[in-house]
């Protein structure tokens, strides 16, 4: 099953000012359904005056109801008419999305294997969302974190996260202490699935003494509440917080102090927060308070992940 295909070269550009201010555009957003919004906005057809732009829920970005890489979206087929040099919509229909206008990603062969993968757990398994992020513990207490059997705070505990470990070498990481990291493998109600976690400071050759509290390296579930991360740089058409996990879904701005001078979002300490996961997408807060969906996310508390 191909998540990926056609070509979409439009995506490499910016969302052009005539697309943004035309007229035609908001005509287009209020004929939509309620519960509904537009993604990235395509260059017109000027032969046929038509253009078909992809859609989304409107709740794609909202933890509760956060939206799937696995769900293709619709497609809005616009018609248009030029009356008195002015653009107007004579017909604006809402239709699934065709496998063959899905953009192209990007991604290379292992990558798409990768995600052929988590399609066919997504079938196997349609309760849970899975994903392939990476992340590590947020937890300061001494105890650290309760893994638990299944995603509820009742369910059975395998096993324990190690606590926050502080060294002199600690220092140089990008939280106060190495943190344990592990693999995000899914999602479900407010939890993440996590595997393969590995003690504080280990993969920076700094591990705690054999005395520290042991980390559980199996499979199990955390809060998300319980996981932070950072965003990592896999060159996103669009290097925004995005309103679906889609690489043409709407596009947020992001705020003055989390923005690079090319007006992008600094991937170096931004991410305050995560709340969802799909495929290689997770649903974030980022230092600005914007939420959205952004792809691939690390656990190296060394790097800024580039």
């Amino acid at each position: 099953m191909a998540l990926v295909s056609g070509v979409a070269l439009w995506l490499l550009a910016p969302l052009s000012a005539w697309a943004e201010e035309a007229a035609w555009v908001a005509e287009t957003k209020a004929k939509l359904p309620p519960g509904i919004v537009l993604g990235r906005i395509p260059p017109l057809d000027a032969g046929t005056q038509t253009a078909s732009i992809p859609a989304y829920p409107a709740a794609a970005d909202q933890p509760a109801s956060a939206g799937s890489a696995f769900d293709p979206g619709q497609m809005l087929d616009v018609t248009l008419k030029t009356e008195g040099g002015i653009l107007s919509v004579v017909a604006a229909t809402l239709r699934p999305r065709r496998q063959d206008e899905r953009p192209n990603d990007d991604v290379d062969d292992s990558e798409m294997e990768l995600l052929r993968t988590l399609a066919a757990m997504k079938k196997a398994e349609p309760e849970v969302e899975p994903c392939h992020i990476f992340g590590w513990a947020m937890h300061n207490g001494r105890k650290g974190i309760a893994v638990r059997a299944a995603p509820s705070g009742k369910a059975k505990a395998v096993g324990r996260l190690a606590p926050l470990h502080r060294t002199a070498e600690s220092d140089q990481g990008s939280e106060p202490g190495w943190r344990v990291e592990f693999e995000i493998t899914g999602y479900k109600d407010g939890w993440f699935r996590i595997s393969h976690a590995t003690p504080p400071g280990a993969p920076y050759g700094d591990p705690p003494p054999k005395r520290y509290p042991k980390t559980y390296s199996g499979t199990g579930w955390i809060r998300t509440s319980e996981a932070g991360g950072a965003y990592a740089n896999t060159q996103m058409p669009v290097q925004h917080l995005l309103q679906a996990p889609h690489v043409d879904a709407q596009d947020f701005v992001p705020g003055s102090d989390v923005a690079g001078p090319d007006g992008n979002l600094s991937i170096d300490g931004t991410l305050m927060r995560l709340h969802a996961c799909s495929a290689n997408w997770a649903l974030t807060t980022s230092r600005d308070g914007r939420r959205g969906w952004w792809r691939g996310i690390c656990s190296n508390q060394v790097t800024n992940c580039s």
